[in-house]
C-alpha cells in the first residue's frame, strides 16, 4: 500500500501553485471574450469537514471555479432527518417501535451498530422486521417483501398484504441508504410515506444510512450538485480530490459511455489541465487514454496527499455524531494533507482580482492561518454556539437533527414512480461495490471475496 502511494516523480509544490494561479488569472481575462466562460471543475469525494469548508470558501472567492461532488446522489438536505438516522439509533425510541422496514440496505455491512441495536430489540420480543430488496443475512429473522419498487408504492396505496401489520404497529421505522437516491424518482419515494404511519405529526420513522463517513458532513454544509456531462462542455481543467476514475460509478459511467467524446470533438478542443490530488497515480493511465483517443494536449499534475490514518480530520457520521480521526502513522514521503494543499490554493487565489465578478473582492473570508481557530469557525457553521472560544469546537459532540412533518395541506404535484427493480445489494465488495483503491490489491480481501461467492448466492 505504501509503495504505490509514493509518487514516481518529484513534486514541485511552489511551481504548481504559481502555474495554476497564473492559469486562473489568464482564464478570467479570456472569459470576458467568451459567451460561455470556461471554468475549473473541482470534484471531491470522502473529504473532511475542514477540507469541504475550505473548498466552499474557495468557490466563493473565485468566479471561475465550480465545486462538484464526484458521486451522484440526489438527496435533499433541507432537514437532517433526510440524510441521517435518528429514531433507529436512539435506544429509547427503538424500544417503543414494534416494526422495522429495510429498504434496499444491508445494516450488517453499512451500519453494524444499528444492526446490533435492532438485534437486541428483537431479542426483547414484540418486534418484526420487513425487507424490500435483496435476500440478505443480517443475523436476525427478516420477512422479504420483494425487490421491486412497486412494493413501496402498494404500501402507500394500502393494497399490500402487510399494510395491516404496518397500520397496527406502534412507531414503525423505515431504514434506507443514500444509494436509493441515485434513482430519478427518489424525491417522490419520501412523499409516499406520508400516506402511512411511518411519518406523522408525532413520529418520524425515516432513517437514512450514509454511504461514507463524510457524506453527512458535506450534506450539512450545502447541497452540492454531482458532476455531469454538461460540466464538460466548457471547462479549462479538472481537479480531482480523493477520486478514483475507475471506482466511482458516476465518473466511470461518463468515461465508459464516451460522454466526453462529443465534448472533445467540438471547436473548444484545446489545452486542458488535469490535477489529481490522490495518494496514488492510478488516474494517470485513464487520462492518457483520453489523450490518445481525442488527440488533445493535457498537463497532468499529481499532488500526493496523506492516507486516512495520517491526518487529524473531523467528520459527521450518519448518526450526527462528530468523529475525530487521530493520526496513527507517519510515513515519510513527499506528500501533504488535504488541508495544507487547499489552504495554499486558497491563499494564492486571494491575491487575484477578478474582472468577471467584482463582488469577489468584497466577500468576507475567514483568515485560516491557524488550524485551531479555523476548526472553531467550522463548528460555528454546523452548530449554534454562544462564543467562539478555543474549546467550543472540542466540546461539540453531536448535532440535533431537525425534523419536519410530511403531512402538509398544500396541493402537490402528481407522483410518478418507475416500477423497476431496486439495485441488487452486492455483499461482495470485490464484484464492484468497493470504492477504495487499496482493497482490490489486497490478497486477504480477494480470498474472502471468493469464499463469499462460493458460500452464498444472490441472484434473481
Amino acid at each position: 500500500m505504501f509503495e504505490k502511494s509514493v509518487s514516481e516523480e518529484e513534486v514541485h509544490w511552489n511551481d504548481f501553485f504559481e502555474y495554476i494561479t497564473e492559469s486562473i488569472y489568464f482564464l478570467d481575462h479570456l472569459n470576458l471574450q467568451k459567451h460561455n466562460p470556461l471554468s475549473l471543475i473541482i470534484a471531491f469525494e470522502n473529504v473532511s469537514l475542514e477540507v469541504v469548508n475550505m473548498l466552499y470558501l474557495l468557490e466563493q472567492s473565485c468566479s471561475n471555479i465550480t465545486l462538484k461532488k464526484a458521486e451522484n446522489h440526489n438527496i435533499s438536505n433541507d432537514f437532517e432527518s433526510f440524510y441521517q438516522i435518528d429514531s433507529s439509533s436512539n435506544k429509547s425510541k427503538l424500544a417503543m417501535s414494534s416494526l422495522g422496514i429495510l429498504l434496499n440496505t444491508n445494516t450488517r455491512y453499512e451500519g453494524y451498530v444499528l444492526n446490533l441495536n435492532m438485534r437486541q430489540r428483537f431479542l426483547k420480543g414484540d418486534f418484526k422486521l420487513l425487507s424490500i430488496g435483496s435476500l440478505l443475512d443480517i443475523t436476525l429473522p427478516v420477512s422479504n417483501l420483494g425487490s421491486n419498487i412497486s412494493v413501496l408504492k402498494s404500501i402507500g396505496e394500502g393494497t399490500h398484504l402487510f399494510c395491516q401489520d404496518i397500520k397496527n404497529s406502534s412507531f414503525p421505522l423505515l431504514i434506507s441508504n443514500t444509494e436509493l437516491f441515485k434513482r430519478k424518482d427518489s424525491k417522490y419515494l419520501i412523499k409516499i410515506l406520508k400516506h402511512t404511519n411511518i411519518v406523522s405529526t408525532l413520529w418520524n420513522g425515516l432513517n437514512v444510512l450514509s454511504h461514507s463517513i463524510s457524506s453527512s458532513g458535506v450534506s450539512s454544509l450545502k447541497s452540492f450538485l454531482p458532476i455531469s456531462s454538461e460540466d464538460f462542455v466548457n471547462f479549462f481543467g479538472l481537479y480531482f480530490i480523493n477520486v478514483s476514475l475507475e471506482s466511482v460509478p458516476n465518473i466511470k459511467k461518463l468515461i465508459e459511455l464516451q460522454l466526453l467524446n462529443s465534448v472533445f470533438n467540438t471547436n473548444n478542443t484545446g489545452y486542458r489541465v488535469f490535477i489529481d490530488q490522490n495518494n496514488n497515480t492510478n488516474n494517470k493511465e485513464v487520462i492518457k487514454k483520453m489523450e490518445t483517443r481525442h488527440e488533445i494536449d493535457t498537463n497532468y499534475f499529481h499532488l500526493p496527499n496523506n492516507l486516512f490514518l495520517e491526518d487529524n480530520e473531523t467528520y459527521i457520521n450518519t448518526q450526527g455524531l462528530v468523529k475525530r480521526v487521530t493520526k496513527l502513522i507517519n510515513f515519510k514521503k513527499d506528500s501533504k494533507n488535504n488541508w495544507q494543499i487547499i489552504r495554499k490554493f486558497y491563499a494564492n487565489s486571494k491575491n487575484l482580482s477578478y474582472l468577471n465578478n467584482s463582488k469577489d473582492g468584497n466577500l468576507l473570508n475567514f483568515d485560516c492561518i491557524n488550524i485551531f481557530n479555523y476548526k472553531n469557525y467550522i463548528n460555528f457553521h454546523f452548530s449554534a454556539t454562544s462564543s467562539l472560544t478555543s474549546l467550543s469546537y472540542y466540546l461539540n459532540k453531536t448535532n440535533k437533527p431537525i425534523t419536519r412533518n410530511l403531512n402538509t395541506s398544500l396541493k402537490e404535484t402528481k407522483i410518478k414512480i418507475f416500477n423497476t427493480k431496486l439495485k441488487s445489494w452486492l455483499d461482495d465488495f470485490f464484484m464492484g461495490n468497493g470504492k477504495d483503491s487499496f482493497s482490490y490489491n489486497s490478497s486477504v480481501m480477494s480470498k474472502n471475496s471468493k469464499i463469499i461467492r462460493i458460500n452464498s448466492s444472490n441472484f434473481f
